[in-house]
């Protein structure tokens, strides 16, 4: 789909993409390390055995464990955007094709486009008026660790959860409080529901950025050209 990834010139910046990909890789490693941990805890209601259980579990273990790889991967693919953007001497679009940002960001948000939370449009804005993309790059790195550190508070509470599942307590170490799953994926949660609001709004702002400067119309209309128009281009 690539709608969120983060290409604010003509130059082909190949570690934005890969940013991108690995920040969806990690939150749809997350989404499926809480599917096998559900699955876990269904396979127990239903009757299944300690080892039937524990299967979904040692998968919920892995799948998180690849979550914070891919996270990983993205704060190195960050880093080497960041690098080569200075290498080459990087000059960030024009601030000057967008004339209100708080403007833009209502417009974006009333039509669906963007979560409607001005507050972090308005801190992107900032940072991309003071320290052009670079800025930007800070921003990821920080929402990034902060992730980091939260998938590792969450995956060292799977040893413990995996002795109480060969012992046939996983429903009871939940739902009791015995270990604070609900406390820690509530946190995590909360950090990617924040990291995947400002990533959407960053990418959002460089793409109405570049297709004002390169005069490719604005995401405030469906799309610049239609299929029949660009398949008479090609034909001449």
């Amino acid at each position: 789909m690539g709608g969120q990834n983060h290409q604010p010139t003509k130059s082909k910046f190949t570690f934005s993409t890969l940013l991108s990909q690995y920040f969806t890789g990690a939150l749809g490693k997350l989404m499926y390390a809480n599917y096998e941990l559900e699955h876990a805890l269904l396979t127990q209601m239903r009757g299944g055995s300690p080892l039937e259980v524990n299967v979904s579990m040692e998968s919920a273990k892995s799948e998180l464990g690849e979550s914070l790889r891919f996270l990983y991967a993205a704060l190195e693919a960050t880093t080497r955007l960041h690098d080569h953007m200075v290498k080459v001497e990087y000059q960030d679009t024009s601030r000057s094709t967008v004339s209100d940002f708080a403007a833009l960001g209502c417009q974006l948000a009333q039509i669906g486009l963007i979560p409607s939370d001005i507050e972090t449009w308005m801190a992107i804005s900032e940072i991309r008026q003071n320290e052009a993309f670079y800025g930007v790059c800070r921003l990821i790195t920080e929402e990034l660790n902060d992730l980091v550190g939260k998938t590792k508070e969450m995956a060292e509470l799977f040893d413990e959860a995996i002795q109480y599942t060969l012992e046939g307590k996983l429903m009871t170490s939940v739902d009791e409080n015995l270990i604070p799953f609900r406390h820690a994926f509530f946190r995590l949660a909360t950090s990617w529901v924040k990291a995947w609001t400002m990533f959407m709004q960053s990418a959002a702002m460089s793409t109405e950025m570049y297709y004002r400067e390169e005069g490719y119309g604005t995401l405030l209309e469906e799309g610049h050209g239609t299929l029949l128009s660009l398949h008479e281009s090609a034909a001449t």
